[in-house]
């Protein structure tokens, strides 16, 4: 048979559960002067084994011939388009009954390929993308590579075969079936609960006719029957391109907040989701109450983790689902002395889970440039009256599925104000926001005495409201925004706050901006704010002169041009305005 029918010197796409398929490009060639090794089995070489499997996959190659190291060659690369596949790969035990007959066997060494010259030319081509994300998606989505396939074989045999597989040993054994009592090898088709496959065979022949086959030169139905050893395609590569891919996948996954976990001791219990890094989330279970006390991921493949927490006696239970190609971005996480509080979720389509647990201690922002959650790191520890209780989480973030995450490029200021156990609601007026580019902040209005009330953002599309205080607060306070969409414009507000103190409204005018916002604090409350815009105006001083005064200026970008302000986070209760921070977007 010819050389190129049984794959040799081409890629083979390992992928799929069903089969290896093979590509129709070569992946390589022979260095100058260089001969794959072959050697012909003896005239009446009939060999059978069998062969465990412990997957579908594994029992669909096993049945093609791949033996059980070939099929396990697998790059990192290959394992995460695996697992994106989503494609069932149920666990259970199988046996492969493998019977070849005469056969030539092909080898060669890794020393003697080199890579096809449009292989390597389109792996440089995907590496030299500016950013992570584009060079991942490059890799990934690149038809050219996909063609070359992912593993290449470097000992094959070539000749006829036949393949029984079967959940039942005895089904595939010699003295059920009773071959030699067949009319022709066509009838092993007809064994009760057993997957058939003959390779390279006469169907005609009797079995014993088939079995003493000794004639190398007249057989043309001979096949590709087992492939015995491979490598990734990428070990054909030059060093400098292997040490690439290496570095560029071993920035793939981050875990972020950095500092959130550190040392673990017998007192403390772990739950790592990094086994399933290469899986994408379809939903997330949290039980709270004023503590977060477990938290389950299901994965799109239906796969679904151990309830990572304690018992399951605390609080209600909540399930954030995401829609297809919905990924979780962004998370703010509320940790304050030993204890994880509270978790909200933001996704790439803007969208904003419910803010879970209790919001004790500033907000952490975890997230990832380029990167979409796929699991937690955390840890847990014995609470003196809860049981087993979250300690603290890290996000485990995946580059490698989306190009650009929505407002990756905004800034969260510093946390300012009450970062203690006082009671109060959180807000996030990213609520509001999505993942518009468009909406700006067109006035603040703020009720205030000697502390801030309550503040109202007005934004060109929406507006919110957050405090409520008694004679010497900085009152509520107010955020207009506006969205000026197919010409038409709208508005929303945003309040935080209590219903008191005096009022104030500080509008802004076509194309300004706030880059500046300064006041003061205290442990408790927020006292004062002003604000500053592009043009240099500046708002009056809203509020008292009680506190530890603070600045949040607005970023630059490359060239030098100031983010604008365009929504805020923070806390309040009844009574007033207790905690902000401020959200820089680019212009």
């Amino acid at each position: 048979m010819k050389l190129r029918r049984a794959g040799w010197l081409r890629g083979f796409r390992v992928d799929g559960v069903d089969e290896p398929r093979i590509s129709a490009y070569k992946v390589a060639s022979y260095v100058d002067g260089a001969l794959p090794f072959i050697e012909d089995s003896d005239t009446s070489n009939l060999v059978t084994n069998t062969i465990i499997s412990t997957n579908k996959r594994e029992l669909n190659y096993f049945h093609r011939g791949w033996s059980l190291g070939a099929t396990r060659t697998i790059s990192p690369w290959t394992s995460s388009r695996i697992a994106a596949n989503d494609q069932p790969n149920p666990e259970g035990m199988w046996f492969t009954r493998m019977t070849k007959t005469k056969r030539v066997k092909l080898e060669v060494l890794l020393e003697d390929l080199i890579p096809a010259p449009e292989f390597a030319a389109s792996i440089e081509e995907a590496l030299g993308h500016p950013t992570t994300a584009e060079k991942y998606l490059g890799l990934n989505s690149n038809a050219k590579l996909l063609h070359r396939g992912d593993v290449l074989p470097l000992e094959i045999e070539i000749g006829s075969s036949i393949a029984l597989s079967s959940a039942d040993l005895k089904s595939v054994q010699s003295s059920e079936i009773k071959e030699n009592e067949f009319v022709n090898i066509s009838q092993f088709s007809t064994t009760k609960d057993t997957i058939v496959a003959i390779t390279g065979a006469d169907l005609n022949l009797t079995y014993n006719q088939w079995a003493t086959i000794n004639d190398l030169t007249s057989n043309t139905l001979w096949q590709r029957i087992a492939v015995n050893k491979v490598i990734s395609t990428i070990d054909l590569l030059p060093s400098h391109l292997r040490t690439q891919l290496s570095e560029l996948y071993a920035q793939r996954a981050c875990y972020i907040p950095p500092c959130v976990v550190g040392p673990v001791h017998t007192s403390y219990k772990a739950y790592d989701d990094t086994k399933h890094a290469s899986r994408i989330i379809s939903s997330i279970k949290i039980r709270c109450s004023y503590f977060i006390e477990i938290l389950a991921i299901t994965y799109s493949d239906g796969v679904t983790t151990t309830k990572h927490g304690g018992g399951g006696h605390v609080g209600s239970e909540f399930e954030f689902t995401l829609a297809t190609d919905e990924h979780i971005t962004e998370m703010l996480i509320w940790i304050e002395g030993e204890w994880l509080f509270g978790l909200q979720f933001v996704t790439n389509t803007g969208r904003c889970s419910g803010q879970y647990g209790i919001h004790y201690g500033p907000p952490i922002v975890a997230r990832c440039k380029g990167g979409v959650l796929v699991g937690f790191l955390s840890h847990t520890k014995l609470h003196p009256e809860y049981k087993e209780m979250y300690h603290n989480v890290q996000g485990i973030w995946r580059r490698d599925l989306i190009s650009k995450v929505p407002k990756e490029d905004d800034i969260y200021s510093d946390y300012f104000g009450d970062k203690g156990r006082s009671h109060g609601r959180t807000f996030n007026d990213r609520v509001f926001v999505g993942n518009s580019t468009s909406i700006r902040i067109s006035s603040v209005e703020v009720w205030s005495g000697e502390f801030i009330d309550r503040i109202q953002v007005c934004h060109y599309r929406y507006s919110f409201v957050h405090g409520h205080s008694p004679k010497e607060t900085l009152l509520p306070y107010k955020f207009t925004y506006t969205e000026t969409a197919d010409g038409q414009e709208s508005t929303s507000t945003a309040r935080h706050g209590g219903p008191g103190g005096s009022y104030h409204r500080f509008a802004l005018e076509n194309g300004e901006q706030v880059v500046t916002v300064s006041g003061r604090h205290e442990a408790t409350c927020i006292t004062q704010l002003c604000f500053v815009t592009n043009r240099g105006r500046t708002s009056e001083v809203f509020g008292g002169g009680r506190g530890q005064s603070f600045s949040a200026l607005a970023p630059r970008d490359n060239d030098g041009n100031y983010f604008r302000l365009q929504y805020i986070c923070g806390k309040s209760n009844d009574v007033s305005l207790t905690g902000i921070m401020f959200v820089w977007t680019p212009c």
